[in-house]
């Protein structure tokens, strides 16, 4: 797996040559996968945003019940405890319609922040309205407010900011998403020789998704001999029980000529595409692009169970990202460019140790120091 990348990174000869066509994308797919093996993140801002004093936050969660929510949001409450407030996470459960209710909660209970995790606004609009009304500052994780194109670009905007990637996309939750998505699609196209046959399994509930799918089909359609020839639309109510699994399997059982898949998100690789692609016996055959890369997925890449590689953002890293947004918006500042991006891992290159994956980065120390907390 990845050769191009061990040549890239070692010197080692062996890069598979790119399968000519009337569009020859392989090359240009080749290059970005090396671009994201050696890591698209970088050290977040050193300029000083001291920390505001007193402040009360509350983290509503999509569901502690989902990996993909669970790690942000108790990093939010890592990142609140260090820089000196008091947090609280709210727990959706992964059903959205007591997401209002839970929104509400935390306005009336007199919090100065609000950090929606893989809640977008559409879902929570009316209580947003009224924290945006008390003056609440409110940041996402995985999150989209209400104006995004996907909801028709109409509505209001309701969030206080969003995260800063830095350069090239900054504050752009979009394009940060639509990039990882063709980061993802390039190492397929680039692991097929350019002959990409992709089963996608998502899950368009969550717009984060929705974007990184719209950044992947983009790509992928560059390549003139790669298709996405079956696709999967599960739903993460699904993933406690048989159908999401049977669904993914149904699919590559109809789909004998697919030599790659992409899951979503952690949970739907743990629950439904692992399962379903060794229940065909096809982990040897299949490239699998897993999802955000937390731990249980690691264990899946070392052990060969139906994944091949995941491209980490880090989570922790975000939910620290989000904390020291609200905070500048606390200070009447501009967020500061978080360092935030992604890294390729597979178990050859960037092989995962035995524990969760770490950046190379220390961003903790990092955003102490920004909050004057090294103490």
């Amino acid at each position: 797996m990845l050769a191009l990348a061990l040549t890239a990174c070692s010197g080692m000869s062996g890069t598979p040559k790119p399968t000519k066509s009337s569009v020859d994308y392989s090359a240009q797919a080749m290059q970005a996968t090396q671009a994201a093996i050696s890591g698209t993140y970088h050290e977040p801002s050193a300029q000083s945003r001291p920390a505001a004093p007193g402040k009360k936050l509350a983290v509503i969660s999509s569901g502690q019940n989902a990996i993909s929510s669970v790690v942000p949001a108790n990093a939010v409450l890592e990142a609140a405890k260090a820089i000196g407030w008091d947090a609280q996470i709210y727990d959706g459960k992964l059903n959205p319609q007591s997401w209002p209710e839970l929104v509400e909660q935390a306005v009336t209970s007199g919090v100065s922040g609000i950090v929606l995790v893989a809640v977008d606004c559409p879902v929570v609009a009316k209580p947003l309205a009224e924290a945006k009304a008390k003056g609440i500052k409110v940041v996402g994780i995985f999150a989209f407010d209400c104006n995004d194109p996907l909801f028709g670009g109409n509505g209001p905007s309701l969030f206080s900011s969003y995260v800063d990637f830095g350069p090239p996309v900054n504050r752009n939750i979009d394009d940060f998403s639509d990039l990882y998505g063709a980061d993802q699609a390039n190492t397929i196209i680039a692991q097929t020789n350019g002959s990409a046959k992709v089963v996608l399994v998502t899950d368009n509930e969550f717009t984060s998704i929705r974007h990184v799918i719209q950044g992947f089909r983009n790509t992928i359609a560059k390549c003139a001999t790669c298709s996405v020839v079956g696709e999967v639309d599960i739903k993460a109510a699904d993933l406690t029980g048989p159908n999401a699994e049977a669904e993914v399997e149904k699919a590559l059982r109809d789909h004998p000529d697919a030599n790659a898949v992409k899951s979503p998100y952690a949970a739907a690789t743990l629950a439904a595409v692992s399962p379903a692609v060794m229940k065909v016996n096809r982990a040897a055959s299949l490239y699998v692009m897993g999802g955000e890369g937390f731990e249980p997925e690691l264990d899946l890449i070392r052990k060969h169970q139906g994944v091949s590689a995941v491209t980490i953002i880090p989570s922790d890293w975000y939910g620290w990202a989000a904390v020291d947004t609200v905070n500048s918006l606390f200070l009447g500042q501009e967020p500061a460019d978080s360092g935030l991006g992604w890294q390729l891992i597979d178990d050859e290159v960037n092989p995962p140790s035995n524990n969760a994956y770490k950046p190379t980065i220390d961003f903790r120390s990092a955003y102490r120091a920004a909050w004057g907390k090294t103490g």
